[in-house]
């Protein structure tokens, strides 16, 4: 027996169905995934490192005491921003192999 016209379209909906389970499946498990997954970045010097998730949620930032001796406020602010650029970059590169290419915003 041969399928007419509407059969086919019926069963490619259905594949196209399955398809879209099985990747909204995969994008909760990536999500999750990235939720539990720590990621840290560094400031230049080293004195400065920032904890988030995989999602881009800051978790703690950790300051090695000897930078308060030298008493830099500005070389403190750099290394901060730093520390928070590059657990940004992390996060996303970690989603990016997770889930494929997105922007992560550290909030």
């Amino acid at each position: 027996m041969t399928q007419g016209p509407m059969d086919m379209g019926k069963l490619n909906f259905a594949e196209f169905l399955d398809s879209a389970e099985a990747f909204e499946t995969s994008m909760r498990n990536a999500q999750s995934d990235l939720e539990k997954a720590i990621v840290t970045g560094r400031s230049a010097d080293n004195t400065v490192v920032v904890m988030a998730s995989g999602l881009g949620k800051l978790k703690a930032v950790r300051v090695d005491p000897k930078v308060f001796d030298a008493r830099d406020a500005e070389g403190l602010q750099t290394a901060i921003a730093q520390a928070i650029q590059a657990a940004a970059d992390n996060a996303g590169k970690l989603a990016q192999q997770k889930m494929g290419p997105i922007e992560i915003t550290l909030h």
